[in-house]
């Protein structure tokens, strides 16, 4: 037991849903050691069952809420977000936030 355990159940819709609807410039993956861009200019959804990442009108990432966790990147410019997709495979995503000026 300690203060950063890790959590096998994830995280609550409560703790997933700030996380919804923020647009993001880019979403990508590692794969085998190298970063793989998904998508340009897209969003976050989440919803009760599911977090769905659209990048260009397409989606490029869809993982259930069950088991998932996001947390913000130390810059404060994205998050990760680890879950499980369809295919039942553990995924690990990257979204960078976009900058919309005022």
């Amino acid at each position: 037991m300690g203060l950063f355990k890790k959590s096998q159940k994830g995280m609550s819709i409560k703790e997933l849903l700030p996380y919804n609807g923020k647009g993001i410039s880019y979403a990508a993956e590692r794969i085998n050691g190298e970063e793989v861009t998904l998508g340009k200019s897209g969003a976050i959804t989440v919803t009760e069952k599911e977090i769905i990442i659209v990048c260009d009108g397409k989606e490029v990432f869809r993982c259930l809420t069950k088991g998932a966790t996001i947390a913000t990147l130390l810059s404060g410019n994205g998050c990760d977000i680890k879950g499980i997709d369809k295919s039942g495979q553990r995924r690990h995503i990257t979204a960078h936030y976009a900058q919309f000026k005022e």
